[in-house]
Order: structure tokens, then C-alpha cells, then sequence
């Protein structure tokens, strides 16, 4: 029999007496920012070489003459049984009701968009009832069903599985469809997903134009093919009918020149780009002025097509032509940034940053000039140039432009992470003016009697006494977090404490970063209930106290997380009051990713959370509860990772938790006894039975569904990891299950589930009683 620990999970606190949650919010998401990445866009698919009208499909210009007289056929027909013929069989309700419903839409001051639905409603079910009943109907009472669904509203999502169905109706009653209705089914037919069969059609229906009249063109049949052929990816074919659609028009139709140049755009070859550009230059040329959507469907025309140049292009005549940079109010700016912002992920090495960015400085006013040189700098830290980060700080000043303090973080980021001694060397130098500087900015502010002499504009230096005064910027919260932990890395902590004294004595308010470092300097100190201290007062501050609230992000979880694995490993703070029980901070991560899910950037949280690693924080979390001897815990730990941020069990996971299933509690005993244990190698013996146990279920679970090594292989990543996260269920239960009660195993995780605030959290697709 395997002995576990007590279940000490029943003494946990009901989540109604747990009283820390997260008070903090996170910050607002910069609108400018987008999630729309131009790089993950791929190619349109190769459309076929040419598209063989069939002959076996329907047309309509060769039966248009043979459905009209088969439509006076019937009329005549019904007129000789109005005479005195064989009287018609009653009328069914429902058709009665279509037939009221269309008298009613006929009416002038009728609105067909109220009646959709039922006239539908109606049709349907006098087609279902009596479906020959709408051979009755006359062709003015076809157009307005016609009309009625054909109406363009987000509420009519099935427009075009509507108009399909009537199509098709109105041929099997004989009653000759328009040429405006033959030309929308074949739209429609094409939009629900028969894409070769609408343009089999379509070519069908040219190939009989031409033959009737030849070189006769019909301009919305024509339009209609070049949408299909352009929406299915076949450029040439679009832009050749294009052509032959505008040498009968008056005027070139710049919504469908668009159309045929996001067909260009999205191709993969060089060719059709060049063309695309062609196409941007005549719209340019159109009488009608370019507007803002017409504009961004270009950008990003040439952003699916990975074109820096030709994006920059149209960059440059939306702020010359005024559509952009028109104002500085925070609406305009938004807009300007979200679109440099997208510009720059075409950004691939720093000299294309470099063109972006200079073209940029170029074309905007000065107050962009912060903005677009941080953004610079930015890339240079991420392809550690520190060369390329000190020039640009250069150019500022001698754009007349200084440079703030983000930017000399920048430059700080960009040294450090060279870990050349040179560099970090040099970057020490500047952190620490910068912040000698803010110390002298504070006692100056702090003064009781400040004279606002040299405060003023008047002192400020010109911009050609700038290359001469050039003076640091005042450190801010971020430049003390680099110092620190540059400092706490290499155990310096009698820099760390002066940094931390000036930190508070300058009032700076706190944010995630400084927050990190010093839950991280705590940690390498040992210090862990400290650690836990400075995070518990940051996120849940006061109300009405003088220290500023922080939301975490994805590191500063991680962080605590660590901090707890270390201090529970540790024989000496393992029972510390003030620390947090495993439960208590899976709970606040839960409600921590509730607010941060539903943002465009949860992905950045959630990779600040997992780390390089996916399987570090999994791992982390199952040492925390393996201490804590909480089986359940575990359990229900696999399974909130698995739901909620997409991790899944690994081998070393299932070794932790093996190795907690065969732990035996000895703080208890005496020393002999624990050195007796440890060399009888009763723990090894444990352990080779509980991984029997594992091995056994796997056979088992393999056995019920039927999956060979073969299936296994087919199987995709989801699919393996939620095999294994059932059978860590399945066998976290069975082990469970020797020790107590089926009824007690399961209360148990129930009061896992509840204690972590997931009380609905699935657990595995075994209970206690189904498990062997």
C-alpha cells in the first residue's frame, strides 16, 4: 500500500476568507499599436492557368427566349382557368400569407427592410408545404422576394444563400431571370464557395455573349468577372478584363481598381507588384481625389506584398497630401503611428529600419521626431548595435532635436546587453549621472523658496548651442531599474541599497520593471518574504495610501512564482508566515490572466509568464505544490495551465510528480530515522512503483483507444498534449485512490478547484470511481 501525506488540502482557507486579490488594473493599450502583423501574410494560392467555360452548365442568354414563352404559356394557362376551366385547388395558409406579404411590400410607402425576414420566413414555408404553388406566382411578386433578400445589411448574413436558392427556384418555374439577376447569382454562387463553378459560368455566359454579338461587351457581366477572378487570385486574367471593362467605360471605376491590385498585391511574384504600382500611379492620375480608405487599401496592399519602397511611397503621399499629419490633435497622431508602426514590421535588418525611420523624419513634423527616434533605437537594442544607437542619439542633436530619457534608456539597454566591458562600463557612466541628475532635480523642486528664474524658456539652449550643452536627462523609473539589476547581477548591494534610497527619496512612482528588480534583488538575496512584501504592497496598495498602485506582467508572475519554488525548497523559510500558500498565488495568477486575456497583447503577457522556456513555469508551479505535499494542487495547477495559457505537461513534469506521489514525509523523525530511510533506499523502491503505476495506465489508456504508434504520429500537438494531461488525471486519482476514499479524492479537487477560483475547471475525463 502506498502511503501519502494527509490531506492536508481540506485545511485550506474557503476562497471566501482569502482577502488578497490584485487592486491594480493594467495600462491602456496604445491604439496606434496594431496586432495585425503585414509579415505573417501569405501569398494567394497559384490560380489555375485558365479557367474552360462548360458547356454542360446553365446559361441564361440562350434560354432567355424559350423561359419567356414558357412564362406566357402559363399565364394564358392561368387566365383560361380564371374563364372557366378546371378550378385550382385551395390555396394552403401559408402561400395565402406570401401572397399577402408581397401585395403589402408592393405598396409605395412599404420599407422591404422590416419585411425580410418574414417574406422569407413565408417563402420557405409555402415552398415547403406546396411547393408547385409557386409556379402561381407572377413575375412582378419574383422581383420583390428578389429584392426584398437581396438587400445589403450586417443583419442579412445569408444574402447570398438566399438569392442562390431563388436562382434556382425561378428556373425550375419556368419564369426567366433577369440579366442583373443572372449576373448577382453568379456573384453569389461564387461567394458561398463554388469558386471554378461561378467562373465555368461566367465564361460560359461570355463565350454566348460573343457569339451572339460579337465584340459586344456587357459592362456589369464584365465587372462581375473581373471581381471573381480577381477575389480568386487569378491577376492576369482580372486585369485583362479590366482593361476591356474600361475601354467601354467614361471613366475608370476606382473601386474595382482596387480590387485588381489587392489581386496584385497578394500574389508572390515580382511582376505583379510592379504592376500593382502601375495601378497606384493611374489611380493617383483619376480625376476623383484619393481618400483615407483608399489610401490604406493601398499601404497595405503593398504590406501583404512586402514592398518597403512602395509602402514608403504611399506613406509619403498620405502626409504630402494632407490625409495624414494634418493636426496635432491625438486622433491624428494616433493615426500617423499606427501606420509607421505597421510600416516598421516590414523592418527585417537596421538598415531597412534605418530608411523607414529617416524617410519618416523626413516627411513629418518635429513633434514626431521622439517618437520615430525611440522606435529607432528600440530596433538597435533588439539587434544589440550599440554603435548604431549612439549615432542616432548624435543625429538627434543635430537635428536640434535632445534626446529624453527613453532614449538614453535605450542606449543603456543596448550597452548592457553587449556584456562587453567597454560598453557596460560606459553605460554604468551615464546611469549614474542620469540619476545624479534627478537627485539634484528633486532637492531643486523640493526647495521652499524656487525662483522660476532658469526655469523658463528663455534659458533653454538654442538649437546651435546645443552641439556645444549637451546635457544629460533627468533618470526616470525605468533608468534606476537598469542600474539595479545591472548592480543586483553582479551582487553589488551596496549599489543597490544607495539606488534604493534615492528611488525614494525622488518620489518616482513605481512600475512593473522597477518592481521586477527588486522582487528579483530580494530573491538573490534570500530575502523572500521581503520580495513578497514589495510585491503584495505594489499590486494591492492601500486605498488612499501614498504608494502607487502596479499591474504585473507576465515576468513579475513568473518572478513570484520563483520566489515561492526557493523559498519552499528552503528548510529555513519553508514555514514563514509570510509567505503565500501555493494555492492562494495560483489563484491571483488566474484572476491576473482574466484581466489581461481579452487584450490585443496577452500573447506579451503570456510570454513574459512562460519565459524562452514553456516548461519552466509548469515546472515551477508543481515544485511549489510537491513542497506543500498538495496532490491535488498539482492536478488542478496541470489542468488551469492547459486552460488557460495553452501549456502542456512535459516529461519533467510527470517525474515531479512522480517523485511527490513517492515523498514520505520525515521532518517529524529523529535524524537516525531519516538517515536509516535514506540508506535503505526505501524512496528509490517507491519511486519504481509508482512509475509501474504510470506505465501500466498508459498501456491501458492505449489499449481503450485503439492507438498505435502509427495513429500516435497522426495525432497533432493539442491532441498528444491532452492524452497526457488525462492520463497525469487519470493516474494523479489512482494514486490517490489507494490512500482514500473514491467520494474523499474527488471532494478534494472540488476544493482545489474552488480554492483557486476555477470551480467549473475541468479535471481530466476519469473521476475517483471510473479509475482502477
Amino acid at each position: 500500500m502506498l502511503a501519502l501525506c494527509r490531506p492536508r488540502c481540506l485545511l485550506h482557507s474557503s476562497r471566501f476568507l482569502q482577502t488578497r486579490t490584485l487592486r491594480t488594473v493594467p495600462r491602456r493599450v496604445p491604439t496606434f499599436i496594431k496586432s495585425w502583423d503585414p509579415t505573417q501574410h501569405t501569398p494567394a494560392r497559384q490560380p489555375q492557368a485558365s479557367i474552360e467555360p462548360d458547356p454542360t452548365r446553365d446559361t441564361i442568354w440562350s434560354d432567355l427566349h424559350e423561359m419567356n414563352q414558357a412564362q406566357a404559356h402559363n399565364m394564358s394557362s392561368t387566365e383560361d382557368n380564371k374563364d372557366g376551366g378546371n378550378p385550382p385547388k385551395a390555396m394552403r395558409p401559408s402561400y395565402k400569407k406570401l401572397r399577402h406579404l408581397l401585395r403589402l411590400a408592393s405598396s409605395p410607402n412599404i420599407d422591404l427592410v422590416g419585411m425580410r425576414r418574414h417574406i422569407w420566413k413565408a417563402y420557405i414555408l409555402t415552398k415547403l408545404e406546396d411547393p408547385d404553388s409557386l409556379s402561381n406566382l407572377t413575375f412582378g411578386e419574383w422581383d420583390i422576394i428578389w429584392e426584398s433578400q437581396s438587400i445589403r445589411l450586417y443583419s442579412n448574413q445569408n444574402r447570398t444563400l438566399h438569392l442562390e436558392e431563388l436562382y434556382t427556384d425561378l428556373c425550375s418555374s419556368r419564369i426567366a431571370p433577369t440579366k442583373a439577376q443572372r449576373i448577382e447569382y453568379l456573384e453569389c454562387h461564387f461567394l458561398n464557395g463554388k469558386e471554378v463553378q461561378a467562373l465555368q459560368k461566367w465564361e460560359a455566359d461570355r463565350a454566348e455573349i460573343e457569339s451572339y454579338q460579337p465584340y459586344h461587351c456587357e459592362p456589369e457581366h464584365l465587372k462581375v468577372g473581373v471581381e471573381m477572378y480577381a477575389r480568386a487570385g487569378n491577376a492576369d486574367r482580372a486585369g485583362q478584363l479590366m482593361e476591356q471593362l474600361f475601354a467601354v467605360l467614361p471613366e475608370p471605376d476606382k473601386s474595382l481598381m482596387l480590387t485588381v491590385f489587392r489581386a496584385h498585391t497578394s500574389s508572390a511574384e515580382a511582376r505583379h507588384h510592379e504592376a500593382a504600382h502601375d495601378m497606384y500611379e493611374r489611380m493617383k492620375a483619376l480625376p476623383t481625389i484619393l481618400k483615407m480608405r483608399d489610401y490604406d487599401a493601398c499601404f497595405t496592399g503593398f504590406l501583404e506584398a512586402k514592398n518597403i519602397e512602395f509602402a514608403k511611397e504611399v506613406f509619403r503621399d498620405m502626409v504630402s497630401n494632407g490625409i495624414l499629419a494634418k493636426t496635432g490633435f491625438a486622433k491624428d497622431v494616433e493615426e500617423v503611428l499606427m501606420r509607421l508602426h505597421m510600416l516598421y514590421r516590414l523592418a527585417t535588418d537596421l538598415s531597412s529600419m534605418t530608411s523607414i525611420a529617416l524617410h519618416a523624419i523626413e516627411l513629418l513634423p518635429q513633434s514626431y521626431y521622439g517618437q520615430v527616434f525611440g522606435d529607432w533605437m528600440k530596433f538597435t537594442v533588439v539587434q544589440q548595435a550599440p554603435e548604431a544607437a549612439a549615432q542616432i542619439l548624435d543625429m538627434m542633436y543635430r537635428q536640434g532635436y535632445p534626446p529624453e530619457t527613453f532614449h538614453f534608456n535605450m542606449l543603456l539597454r543596448a550597452f548592457i546587453r553587449t556584456k562587453e566591458s567597454p560598453n557596460v562600463l560606459q553605460a554604468e557612466n551615464i546611469g549614474w549621472r542620469m540619476i545624479d541628475e534627478a537627485r539634484k532635480a528633486h532637492r531643486k523642486n523640493t526647495r521652499p523658496f524656487l525662483s522660476q528664474k532658469g526655469t523658463s524658456h528663455e534659458n533653454a539652449p538654442t538649437p546651435e548651442g546645443l552641439q556645444a550643452a549637451r546635457k544629460l536627462p533627468v533618470a526616470d523609473v525605468d533608468t534606476f531599474a537598469l542600474i539595479m539589476h545591472h548592480h543586483g547581477k553582479s551582487l553589488q548591494w551596496e549599489h543597490v541599497e544607495y539606488l534604493s534610497r534615492q528611488l525614494k527619496e525622488t518620489s518616482i512612482a513605481p512600475n512593473a520593471t522597477i518592481m521586477n528588480v527588486l522582487v528579483d534583488n530580494k530573491i538573490r538575496q534570500g530575502a523572500y518574504a521581503e520580495a513578497w512584501s514589495i510585491y503584495s504592497q505594489l499590486t494591492n496598495p492601500a486605498k488612499g495610501g501614498s504608494i502607487t498602485g502596479v499591474f504585473p506582467d507576465g515576468a513579475s508572475i513568473r518572478s513570484v512564482w520563483k520566489m515561492l519554488r526557493l523559498a519552499l525548497g528552503d528548510h529555513a523559510t519553508r514555514h514563514e508566515s509570510g509567505l503565500p500558500r501555493p494555492r492562494e498565488l495560483l489563484k491571483e495568477t488566474v484572476e491576473w490572466w482574466a484581466l489581461v486575456r481579452g487584450r490585443y497583447d496577452a500573447e506579451r503577457f503570456r510570454m513574459g509568464l512562460v519565459g524562452g522556456n514553456y516548461t519552466a513555469i509548469s515546472a515551477l508551479m508543481l515544485h511549489c505544490f510537491s513542497y506543500t505535499q498538495d496532490l491535488p494542487g498539482s492536478l488542478v495547477a496541470l489542468h488551469v495551465l492547459r486552460h488557460n495559457f495553452h501549456i502542456f505537461p512535459t516529461t519533467k513534469d510527470v517525474n515531479i510528480l512522480q517523485r511527490q506521489m513517492a515523498w514520505v514525509d520525515l521532518s517529524r523523525e529523529s535524524a537516525s530515522s531519516r538517515s536509516q530511510y535514506f540508506h535503505s533506499r526505501s524512496n528509490r523502491v517507491r519511486t519504481d512503483k509508482i512509475g509501474k503505476i504510470y506505465l501500466m495506465l498508459l498501456q491501458q489508456r492505449a489499449e481503450r483507444m485503439q492507438l498505435t504508434r502509427d495513429g500516435a504520429k497522426a495525432l497533432t500537438e493539442e491532441q498528444k498534449g491532452d492524452i497526457n494531461l488525462n492520463l497525469l488525471s487519470e493516474f494523479t486519482r489512482s494514486v490517490m485512490k489507494r490512500e482514500y476514499p473514491e467520494e474523499l479524492v474527488e471532494v478534494m479537487i472540488d476544493a482545489a478547484r474552488v480554492s483557486v477560483g476555477c470551480p467549473d475547471l475541468p479535471t481530466g475525463d476519469m473521476t475517483a470511481f471510473e479509475v482502477a
